[in-house]
Parts: structure tokens; C-alpha cells; sequence
């Protein structure tokens, strides 16, 4: 089995969308936007808060400029980690397939384009953060998904290499970030992707977080020796 495995966080381990939208609608209303729904949230999450911030302004009226998306960005993120899970919380079977990994002394590490301001609060309000041995957010590194050696950085801390580490994601990011450092992936089809499950190039999909173990054995088995 992989004795290495890295998670993305928002859309994968947890449904956070609703909260992100909360924290960028309170920042967009103050300077006279609109606010986003739930679904263009889905939409926008996956590379980062600046990326965010930037596609919401685009999303409701004139794009911003640097100056003013770093406004937005500070608001949003400063309110978002005073209200982390205000409405998130684990996708169902999660904690259970976590605990799971845990007591078989699979090494867990957080791989997220989530900034380290928003990322902790989160894991440490839903008491999550006791079963990761790393957390690397996107801007811990000058580089971040899909660039491979995001998950490359999580899996070698883990103490674990190509070989035996595995990523699992919901989106194109995650997915072709593992592509990109030739590590095995599980992508989950419930999660925010934004391109069709099945074009993602994951190895293997699954649609209930309960099927990971046992999915993540059936790559294991199918690899070389």
C-alpha cells in the first residue's frame, strides 16, 4: 500500500465553498459588487485567493487592479480566518477513511493552493489538523498545483518518494500537478473540478470518499515491481 499520501483540501476533504463565498461576497458587497453565488464560488476556487479575488471582480463588473484586488484579497482572507467553518465541514466518510490511514501508519500531508492565513484556522477549528504530518499551503513555496513539485515537497516530507506516494484532489490542479510529478492519483468526482471527471487523467475516480482505500490498493496493485 502507500505508505505517502497527499490530500487536497477544499473540494476534496472538505465542502468549503460556502464559506469562501461568505468571505469574498462581505469584501465585493463593501465596494458597491454584487455578491457571487454558490456555484460561481465552486467556480472560481482552485488556484489561490489572489486568482479568486481577481476572477470575482472579473465576474462582477470591471476587473480589478493590483491595488484593489490586494485590498479585496486582505479583506476577504482576514474575514474568512475569523469565520473558518461557519458552514464547512468534512465530506461524509472522510474522518473515517482518515482514521483508517492513521492507525495502518500511512504518513497524510495537506497539499492546497489555500493560503496558510485561511488553511490552519480551518484544520484546527474541525479538529483536523491531528491527522496530517505535513501541511504545505500555497504559499508556504514559491511554487504551488499544478506545478508537480508542490506535491512532490509534500510527499518527500511525508518521507516518502514517487514511488510510494499518492495524491488525491477533486480538480484539473491536483490532478495535473500528480501528472506533472509522476505520482499515482485518485481524483473524487463531489469535489469543485471544472472540466469533466474524466478528462482530469486521474487513474483512478471515485464518487464516495468511503472507496478510497480501497481504491488507492487497486493502483498500488497494478503498479510494476
Amino acid at each position: 500500500m502507500f505508505s505517502t499520501i497527499a490530500f487536497d483540501l477544499d473540494g476534496t476533504l472538505i465542502h468549503s465553498a460556502p464559506d469562501v463565498q461568505a468571505a469574498t461576497n462581505q469584501a465585493l458587497v463593501k465596494r458597491g459588487r454584487r455578491a457571487i453565488t454558490l456555484d460561481e464560488t465552486k467556480n472560481l476556487v482552485g488556484w489561490g485567493a489572489k486568482v479568486l479575488v481577481d476572477k470575482a471582480l472579473r465576474l462582477t463588473g470591471a476587473p480589478g487592479d493590483d491595488t484593489l484586488i490586494g485590498e479585496i484579497q486582505d479583506d476577504m482572507l482576514s474575514y474568512y480566518a475569523a469565520h473558518p467553518v461557519d458552514h464547512t465541514r468534512p465530506f461524509p466518510g472522510v474522518i473515517e477513511v482518515l482514521d483508517n490511514f492513521k492507525a495502518r501508519g500511512i504518513k497524510l500531508g495537506i497539499c492546497t493552493n489555500k493560503p496558510e492565513k485561511t488553511a490552519w484556522p480551518v484544520l484546527d477549528a474541525l479538529d483536523m489538523r491531528r491527522y496530517f504530518d505535513t501541511v504545505v499551503c500555497g504559499d508556504t513555496l514559491p511554487y504551488r498545483k499544478p506545478d508537480g513539485r508542490h506535491v512532490v515537497h509534500v510527499i518527500e516530507t511525508l518521507g516518502g518518494n514517487r514511488s510510494t506516494g499518492l495524491m488525491v484532489g477533486d480538480s484539473e490542479n491536483d490532478i495535473s500537478a500528480a501528472i506533472d510529478a509522476k505520482i499515482k492519483s485518485v481524483a473524487v468526482t463531489f469535489g469543485y473540478a471544472h472540466k469533466p471527471h474524466d478528462q482530469l487523467g486521474a487513474d483512478v475516480l471515485i464518487d464516495d470518499f468511503k472507496d478510497l482505500p480501497a481504491a488507492s490498493l487497486k493502483i498500488w496493485n497494478a503498479m510494476p515491481r
